[in-house]
């Protein structure tokens, strides 16, 4: 029985093997986008789409409330190849992670808001969408029996631990160590869009001119960007008690710059 656990892990770290190095020969360029939910991840992939034209993968087999852990297996069977995108994923790091990233030469960008205004965003989402989602468990029966403190309790203390992991796992990581992230944050993206997207265009090898940018974004405007209110500054009415709650999670992170994140 031994032996056959054993063979069974080496020929599974041997097929992971064999499936990088044959994606790595038939992807000539790779952008991943990792976002934590609610950051305005999915305008950011719209504008890069309509930027760039590549082909478009998501790196996840379903959603819901699966946690969204990288997999191969929807980019093997389309067999995609020359230069691609693969679109807002909330996934955390971790070495097998980095091994994709490393195999494919992926341009990673982090998108992430403020912590704040999160929250407010994120409880439009569960009024609007209802209550499902990887970062922490509800259904709407439990939701539908919550008076309104309890409902930003339940985010403060079940949900929003997910965004210190994840954020954290990240700006931790080797990677962000050898400068190979490109942060962006939704306050930039939305007050200065042009110089962010264009930022994030140079860091991944394809620059474009301001004016190509701008025709872009103003295309998308006629468009649902899956946006509760865009606005910036929502979560200052977040109660006192509740901010400090969240700040208090950052003692655990002492190296980490939690900046980006508005704290």
């Amino acid at each position: 029985m031994l032996n056959f656990f054993i063979k069974d892990e080496y020929q599974e770290y041997h097929t992971q093997k064999f499936k990088l190095n044959q994606l790595s020969k038939n992807i000539d360029k790779h952008i991943w986008l990792v976002c934590a939910p609610k950051s305005g991840s999915t305008w950011l992939t719209r504008m890069l789409h309509g930027m760039l034209k590549w082909d478009s993968v998501k790196l996840v087999p379903s959603f819901g409330n699966r946690e969204q852990e990288l997999d191969l297996s929807p980019l093997l069977a389309k067999g995609t190849k020359g230069n691609l995108i693969t679109p807002h994923q909330h996934c955390r790091y971790s070495a097998y992670t980095h091994e994709v990233i490393d195999a494919l030469d992926t341009k990673v960008i982090l998108q992430v808001r403020d912590i704040f205004d999160t929250v407010i965003s994120f409880y439009d989402h569960i009024e609007n969408e209802g209550p499902t989602f990887p970062s922490g468990f509800m259904n709407q029966q439990s939701w539908d029996v919550l008076d309104e403190h309890a409902r930003w309790s339940y985010l403060v203390d079940l949900v929003i631990p997910w965004y210190f992991n994840f954020y954290c796992s990240w700006m931790t990581s080797p990677l962000y160590k050898e400068n190979r992230i490109k942060i962006v944050t939704y306050n930039e993206l939305r007050n200065n869009t042009v110089n962010t997207v264009g930022a994030v265009l140079d860091f991944c090898g394809e620059s474009r001119k301001s004016e190509t940018i701008q025709a872009v974004i103003d295309k998308l405007k006629k468009k649902n960007t899956r946006q509760n209110k865009g606005i910036v500054g929502r979560g200052d009415t977040l109660p006192d008690e509740l901010k400090d709650r969240i700040r208090s999670f950052t003692r655990y992170y002492p190296s980490v710059d939690f900046e980006p994140m508005g704290l």
